[in-house]
């Protein structure tokens, strides 16, 4: 019920994009107490933000982090303070890596086709310099992979 987001750089458009989902989403379901918080993608950053929230009053009930690495920190700390995951506290990573994985207990994730999405916008952009028109393309959207956090 109190979920935090630890987001990427605030002045991207894919961390805004995802904290304004985060905020509809919420609200939509009646989760008040849900929010983002910034930092910088690094493992050292998101185990920061990690320790910030844990500390609160209450503290969250569920982290969802922008990549795999400010996950498996995030982990990290629930750990070192003794915070039981996912008895206490449940965990998502944004991204989904051979890190998700080797945890324990290993990360439920996003997981998406990067390499299908990459050629697809590597595609369009030699199709724009070659002075074609842009198209839009639908990737297949993300799935959860549940796994134990």
């Amino acid at each position: 019920r109190r979920i935090v987001h630890i987001a990427g750089l605030p002045e991207l458009a894919h961390t805004q994009a995802r904290m304004a989902s985060l905020r509809a989403e919420a609200d939509r379901r009646g989760l008040p107490e849900a929010r983002s918080v910034t930092t910088d993608y690094s493992d050292t950053g998101g185990a920061e933000a990690t320790r910030r929230v844990l500390a609160g009053d209450p503290p969250p009930t569920a982290l969802v982090y922008d990549n795999d690495v400010m996950a498996v920190a995030g982990l990290a700390v629930a750990s070192e303070r003794g915070v039981a995951v996912p008895d206490r506290l449940s965990i998502v990573a944004w991204d989904d890596s051979v890190l998700c994985r080797a945890t324990h207990p290993a990360l439920t994730a996003l997981t998406r086709d990067t390499a299908t999405f990459g050629r697809h916008a590597a595609e369009q952009l030699i199709a724009l310099l070659d002075g074609g028109t842009a198209v839009r393309i639908q990737d297949d959207l993300p799935t959860l992979e549940p796994r134990g956090s």
